[in-house]
């Protein structure tokens, strides 16, 4: 059975490291979509946590990232400077993570 894991970790205070760690296959299989990315604007690959959970791992690309802004689960009252007018969500064309 095929299954490539891949941990994506991101930093969990200021300073600290984010992280991509995954067996060869996973991160072949990055890779691939990251390329189909940058052709194409979009790409995706299948991969695997640990526990054999299966999930996909959606790759966007965007000639800028100046506009674009990341939301918290749950947030009320966001504070964003003036340029931040694009959700990632919206970004990726997927529901907005606050409603």
């Amino acid at each position: 059975m095929d299954t490539p894991m891949l941990h994506l970790v991101s930093p969990t205070r200021d300073g600290a490291p984010a992280m991509i760690a995954g067996d060869i296959a996973a991160l072949m299989r990055l890779r691939a979509a990251i390329e189909v990315a940058i052709k194409t604007g979009y790409g995706k690959a299948e991969l695997f946590c640990s526990d054999g959970e299966p999930y996909d791992l959606m790759i966007i690309a965007s000639s800028s990232m100046h506009n674009v802004y990341t939301e918290y689960a749950g947030e009320t009252k966001p504070v964003r400077s003036r340029r931040e007018l694009l959700s990632l969500a919206q970004l990726c064309g997927l529901p907005s993570a606050t409603g």
